[in-house]
């Protein structure tokens, strides 16, 4: 079968915010569309247009159609298929998944021979419909919209779905190993290299690659070098350190080679988007203004 990558005609991308890896993406899938990945984060599909199939391990040719969605977990083989074209909304929650869903994993017994797919309430419905009409303002800067989109649709999941129905749809997570990556997120900031890591750990590099692939889904390498990425970019969005400062204390050797990371790896240099920044806290205090003086009439 020849695979093809989805057509992304409509893209928005954050690599770093609170926490690493935390994006919004639409997939405009077209017609007899073949693709297959590998997650490198966990990610959920939210199908807005018409229907797809997905294959993942265990699970061959699911049907999902607008109105649904899934949870695919980090490290999960996936193949997409589309006979009638799709638009689908994939979110990337990041760590902020971590943080909001840990106590939808204690259910000890779940059914393995179906794939979770939940359907769309109205109020999960009203819910896309806003994450549609932000997609389509194209706005530059929007981490803090991401965040508080992310969170807030773990919210609404748990008051529109039943304790149980949360537990089968990211139930993938219960096999992660939970001692090891907090092991990780502890101790991460600590080392320069991944044979640092590896060595505080007390596993040989080859074993700690193949620990850290299992609960991670990726090498270490990758991980690591994202993960201080999304430190840089909350540094210069969040701290008042200067952005010498904040260049040096990431080990970067000069101002310049600081530059064309931030530019690889956000697309900005780091001025811009501490100057965005400034412009994005100016407009809130604006509307809040307004606001109040609305309030007072």
């Amino acid at each position: 079968m020849k695979t093809k990558m989805p057509d992304l005609s409509t893209e928005t991308y954050v690599k770093g915010v609170d926490e690493i890896s935390v994006s919004l993406d639409v997939w405009n899938l077209k017609e007899d569309q073949d693709f297959e990945f590998i997650a490198r984060e966990n990610k959920i599909l939210l199908v807005i247009n018409g229907s797809l199939k997905c294959s993942l391990p265990g699970y061959t040719d699911e049907h999902l159609c607008s109105g649904q969605m899934i949870f695919i977990s980090i490290g999960t083989r996936c193949l997409i298929n589309t006979t009638e074209g799709a638009s689908v909304i994939c979110l990337k929650p990041g760590l902020i998944l971590r943080h909001c869903n840990l106590s939808v994993l204690n259910q000890p017994e779940l059914p393995e021979n179906k794939l979770t797919i939940l359907k769309f309430t109205p109020i999960i419905s009203a819910y896309v419909e806003s994450l549609k009409w932000f997609l389509n303002m194209n706005f530059k800067d929007h981490t803090l919209y991401i965040c508080i989109k992310t969170r807030e649709l773990f919210y609404l999941m748990s008051i529109c779905y039943t304790h149980g129905e949360r537990s089968l749809f990211f139930r993938n997570l219960a096999s992660r190993d939970k001692d090891f990556s907090d092991f990780i997120y502890q101790n991460y900031r600590k080392v320069k290299s991944v044979n640092e890591l590896a060595s505080l750990s007390c596993y040989s590099r080859s074993g700690f690659e193949k620990r850290f692939r299992k609960t991670f889904g990726v090498p270490a390498s990758h991980w690591i070098t994202l993960r201080k990425a999304a430190d840089i970019y909350h540094e210069i969005r969040r701290s008042r350190k200067s952005i010498k400062q904040i260049c040096f204390d990431h080990g970067f050797s000069s101002l310049s080679h600081f530059h064309k990371f931030c530019k690889s790896k956000f697309g900005l240099p780091p001025g811009y988007i501490r100057k965005q920044t400034q412009i994005d806290q100016d407009v809130i205090k604006k509307v809040k203004k307004v606001t109040k003086k609305g309030k007072n009439v």
